[in-house]
């Protein structure tokens, strides 16, 4: 029995990477696809909050958490839609206490970053 020759081997090795890349090259570029997406989106829900403080109207967000719920979202953008959610029940009870509301929220916010 014959080991074979350093090109053989060379050409095996160079075969079972090539293999390894292809199985797992779309995983990992789906991974980074969606953490891409989930920062994307706990972006823009930064944004929004932060306009809707300032312009004392929750329109905007409860727009974004409503188009938001309705897309096929992961694991993790649940949990940042969640943490909207919240923000959004801030925002529509009325306690009369705009500035605890506002503290509120922002700690909320600071949950999400990116």
């Amino acid at each position: 029995m014959e080991i074979g020759s350093l090109a053989e081997w060379a050409t095996a090795v160079a075969e079972t990477a090539a293999v390894l890349v292809a199985l797992f090259l779309p995983y990992f570029e789906r991974r980074r696809e969606n953490r891409k997406s989930t920062r994307n989106l706990k972006i823009m829900l930064q944004g929004i909050v932060k306009r809707a403080i300032a312009d004392n109207d929750q329109k905007s967000l409860e727009t974004f958490v409503n188009i938001s719920t309705l897309t096929d979202a992961s694991e993790r953008d649940k949990e940042t839609l969640n943490v909207a959610r919240q923000m959004l029940d801030l925002f529509n009870t009325d306690n009369g206490n705009v500035e605890r509301r506002n503290r509120e929220i922002e700690a909320l916010l600071d949950t999400i970053r990116p």
